[in-house]
């Protein structure tokens, strides 16, 4: 501009480069259309997609909570009357094969399912699912299983919803935003009794709030749909002050001694060992043994535990139910990973693994007991996500992920300041990029809980997806060609014409314009969280997010540097060895760059691989790994993105043996349990 007005441009170079410029205003009008994603959505298709994710999922998810298997026991379940606004067309009794009929019965469609600990209440609301699923109709709501434990009720419903949503599924949050907004969503929320370590009359409560939030939502003309799962002796502490209004109740029943006779026939190989067990249960109602049988938990729980070793008569030895439990939770752990060694599957030492889910436990239960927050988010008392549980190590894994996040500043500082020193007029240009570095340092060390991410390439085969690409594409080409004019300008002369500068200046900025928009157009308009393929995919789909932006940059900063060797071998006496060993120095460097620009940009990864580096000794290398086969073998259940232990008994049993060595072994009392 100031070579412009200084008079040093001729008429014509001010009429050509004035002309220029009010030619490129609608490319960029254009571009900047085009930068903006589409807001138009089918409701209707991603709503049919979204339901058949969740049916994958949640089928999965129903055989790992039945044990392996995938025959249900049919517990019976009684409608729970209560005083007033209470949904009407609800049945006296039901079963667990008849739950989705129940449901479309009532209205309005708000149903709680409360009872007794392991009485199989997300049995019951995942065969609910299932059922609505499999005869679900275009118009009707996808049913979404959400754990309640998770949500910060200091924030809305639909919006903890909305990001759980799209955390889980592959979807983006304007996308979660609107099917939550147009009901096309049925919230199956799981567990609002894992909420508080304890439900008191005068103690702060977020199960509380949960309800109130939950009266609040959506209450239009008819109160939202929505499923809820909750201990109903927490219920009955809750109903006190708050109940769910508008809602059918029901309460699942205790498994009959005829229907335990029937699972244990089905599942083990020597049925006649479970019959003076299941005798002893007729007879004594209130017995021991009773008590084991009256829950598919800890029926599924004592099975496993003798189908592995030992003879279940035992269990006829024991007259108290508490010491029966503790009997039974000390040996699943070993008696699971025996049933899966036998099934030919890769096995961990049982200390190893007694000793690292202790230590997952306790800090799930110390979240809860305490009510932990860290950076302004509330600490999940049920969820293992790898990226999410950094806190278990302190503050030393958001020290170590910014030290790793600043290693590619680092390398280029090391590069500027031999360049500024040997070239003054680079200066400015290592002054920004410095500038630049120090900036992505601070946004680092500020990001206490980086999202993970997910490109989609396969997109680019539709037309929204190419629409959002070649928006990025043009602006780039753009940019470099509006550079490639504040290059030229200042130098033109006799010798050195407009359209000459400008062509040779975009023959090395047109590849960084082109790919540097394609790679943002990538970044920004095709990446979506990861979907949910399993809560290892998280961190992998990150990495692989990271090293695809990371090679799209080292693509855009490289190939100048080859089309200028290549100019620079036609223009000079250049050996072609040289230009060879100049090409492979600045493929190298280029491969280097990407590398450190994945690690830029994978920042769910980087925090998950911190957190590794500062729990070794404590947890195993591969955490995801050892997570994903404590699933397989029955010790954890997955959620979403998500793990979680198999039943909320099993992580305070572990958490409390994990609390008593560590109390010993520092030679003090053992903690109390809460």
């Amino acid at each position: 501009m100031v070579t412009f007005i200084s008079g040093n441009l001729t008429t014509s170079d001010k009429l050509g480069v004035f002309g220029l410029l009010l030619a490129l205003l609608p490319l960029s009008g254009a571009a900047a259309k085009m930068l903006k994603p589409s807001s138009e959505v089918d409701l209707v298709q991603t709503a049919r997609e979204l339901a058949e994710a969740v049916e994958t999922s949640e089928l999965a998810q129903r055989t790992r909570l039945l044990g392996g298997d995938n025959q249900p026991i049919d517990v019976a379940f009684t409608f729970r009357a209560a005083p007033s606004r209470v949904a009407v067309g609800a049945a006296p009794t039901g079963r667990l094969s008849e739950i989705s009929g129940y449901y479309r019965r009532i209205q309005p469609r708000r149903l709680l399912i409360t009872g007794a600990a392991g009485a199989g209440k997300t049995v019951l609301a995942v065969e609910l699912m299932l059922g609505l699923l499999e005869k679900r109709e275009a118009d009707e709501p996808v049913p979404v299983r959400m754990a309640l434990a998770g949500w910060d009720t200091t924030r809305p419903l639909d919006a903890w919803m909305t990001g759980e949503l799209a955390d889980t599924y592959q979807l983006s949050l304007t996308t979660a935003r609107r099917l939550i907004d147009r009901r096309c969503v049925l919230p199956v929320l799981d567990g609002l009794d894992e909420m508080d370590a304890g439900v008191g009359d005068d103690e702060p409560c977020r199960a509380a709030e949960a309800l109130a939030g939950l009266n609040r939502y959506q209450a239009g003309r008819q109160m939202a749909p929505v499923v809820v799962t909750c201990r109903a002796t927490t219920y009955d502490a809750l109903a006190a002050r708050i109940r769910l209004l508008d809602a059918a109740c029901i309460d699942v029943s205790s498994v009959t001694a005829g229907q335990a006779q029937n699972f244990v026939t089905a599942r083990v190989f020597t049925p006649d060992d479970w019959q003076p067990v299941i005798d002893d249960a007729r007879r004594h109602p209130q017995g021991a043994a009773a008590h084991v049988l009256s829950t598919p938990w800890l029926l599924t729980l004592a099975v496993t535990v003798y189908q592995a070793e030992g003879d279940p008569r035992e269990l006829l030895g024991f007259t108290g139910p508490a010491a029966l439990r503790s009997h039974l939770l000390d040996r699943f752990v070993p008696a699971a990973i025996e049933l899966h060694k036998r099934a030919g599957n890769r096995t961990y030492r049982p200390e190893e693994v007694g000793r690292w889910l202790g230590l997952l436990a306790r800090y799930l239960t110390d979240n809860a007991r305490e009510r932990r927050t860290k950076s302004g988010h509330l600490l999940s008392s049920t969820d293992l996500v790898l990226h999410r549980i950094w806190p278990l190590a302190g503050k030393r894994a958001r020290a170590v992920d910014i030290a790793i996040s600043s290693i590619p500043g680092l390398v280029i500082l090391s590069w500027l300041v031999p360049v500024s020193i040997d070239e003054h007029a680079q200066i400015p240009a290592s002054m920004v990029l410095a500038l630049l570095t120090i900036g992505w340092i601070c946004i680092a060390a500020r990001i206490a809980w980086p999202a993970p991410k997910s490109i989609s390439p396969g997109r680019l085969r539709t037309p929204e997806g190419r629409r959002a690409v070649a928006g990025p594409v043009a602006f780039g080409v753009s940019l470099a060609l509006a550079v490639s004019l504040a290059t030229v300008l200042p130098n033109l002369g006799p010798d050195y014409s407009l359209a000459y500068g400008t062509v040779s200046a975009m023959t090395l900025l047109f590849p960084i314009g082109l790919v540097g928009g394609f790679a943002f157009g990538l970044r920004r308009n095709l990446e979506t969280t990861a979907s949910s393929r399993g809560p290892n995919a998280l961190v992998r789909a990150d990495l692989r997010s990271g090293v695809l932006v990371g090679f799209s940059a080292a693509a855009a900063s490289t190939l100048p540097l080859v089309i200028n060797n290549s100019v620079t071998y036609h223009e000079s006496p250049l050996s072609l060895s040289t230009l060879g060993v100049a090409v492979i120095l600045t493929v190298i460097s280029g491969s280097v760059l990407a590398v450190l620009c994945g690690l830029i940009w994978a920042g769910a990864w980087r925090r998950y691989f911190s957190t590794l580096l500062c729990t070794r000794g404590r947890l195993p290398w591969r955490l995801g790994r050892f997570l994903a086969w404590a699933s397989d073998a029955g010790l954890l259940r997955i959620a979403g993105n998500a793990y979680q232990f198999r039943h909320h008994e099993l992580q305070d049993h572990l958490a409390d043996a994990t609390a008593r060595a560590a109390g010993l072994a520092a030679g003090g009392a053992p903690r109390s349990r809460a």
